[in-house]
């Protein structure tokens, strides 16, 4: 844990002035690039899972070759927000770090369901579900946003989990299926028990999709990434989606990976723990209403 925390302080001070020279300046990126496809290995061990990842990867593939694990708190808290026969949506599946250990908790009887729209990460969603068995997990070639239909998916050069809604200056983008969580559940009968989503800044779309779920009153789990420099980026205002979920009966929580601790927090608590240009993984829970 102690590389984990170190780590997380890192990348919060220096990843803001690393991330813009590696995305814009091509023969930085080359080199840079180059020394990860020898430094990184094309598989990894987890929670004493394995998992085929991309080895030129400045996102998750470094954290795990940095310090030997990837955001454990969050994971963890995850896996414990699950129980047998649950269903789990996992939006921004990557390449399967939370859908591969959701499947061996909700069991024969449970469902997981995995939302990823990059074709290169999902073949290894696809690959690390096939490898563990994973017979309870539907990976879905699509993301998910306020409608259903086709956007444009900005890929980044450097971090394959930082792929983008939306056209993004710079970056090379390719069209991919949308759907509304609202109108795919409802077609497949589904309501979930646990929603984990990491989407770039798209959350306000994701959450504009879900607004059945959001507003019933059954209890339900959100565990998602908040980066208030994306959302406005975006155009949305973080503290009004932060308010918006309290508004619907969910209490909020910041997952500290430095500290590995859940903290329970208020959208302002929220608003001042974030890094100007960082994020915090946030844990919103809903009891029965």
């Amino acid at each position: 844990m102690d590389r984990v925390t170190t780590f997380c302080r890192l990348r919060a001070s220096l990843a803001p002035l690393v991330r813009p020279v590696l995305e814009h300046v091509a023969p930085i990126r080359w080199v840079a690039m180059k020394w990860l496809t020898r430094r990184q290995p094309a598989e990894v061990q987890i929670g004493g899972l394995a998992y085929a990842v991309h080895p030129a990867d400045f996102g998750v593939t470094f954290e795990i070759a940095s310090t030997g694990d990837y955001e454990p708190v969050t994971r963890a808290a995850c896996a414990a927000a699950l129980k047998p026969g649950d269903t789990f949506i996992d939006i921004g599946a990557h390449v399967g770090l939370f859908t591969v250990p959701a499947s061996a908790v909700v069991g024969a009887t449970g469902h997981v369901i995995a939302f990823e729209p990059s074709p290169d990460n999902r073949l290894l969603l696809e690959a690390n579900t096939k490898r563990h068995g994973c017979d309870n997990v539907e990976v879905v070639a699509a993301a998910v946003a306020d409608r259903s239909g086709e956007m444009t998916l900005s890929q980044s050069r450097i971090n394959t989990g930082d792929h983008q809604l939306g056209e993004t200056r710079g970056r090379s983008g390719v069209r991919v299926q949308v759907v509304s969580l609202d109108q795919w559940l409802a077609s497949r009968s589904l309501v979930p028990d646990v929603i984990k989503m990491d989407v770039q800044g798209a959350e306000p779309l994701v959450l504009a999709g879900m607004k059945e779920l959001l507003g019933g009153d059954r209890p339900l789990q959100v565990l998602l990434e908040f980066a208030p420099s994306m959302l406005r980026a975006a155009g949305s205002d973080p503290l009004r989606l932060l308010e918006g979920l309290q508004a619907n009966g969910f209490v909020l929580h910041i997952i500290d990976e430095r500290r590995a601790d859940t903290i329970l927090a208020s959208p302002t608590d929220i608003m001042g723990a974030c890094p100007s240009r960082g994020y915090v993984n946030l844990h919103a829970m809903r009891s029965a209403m």
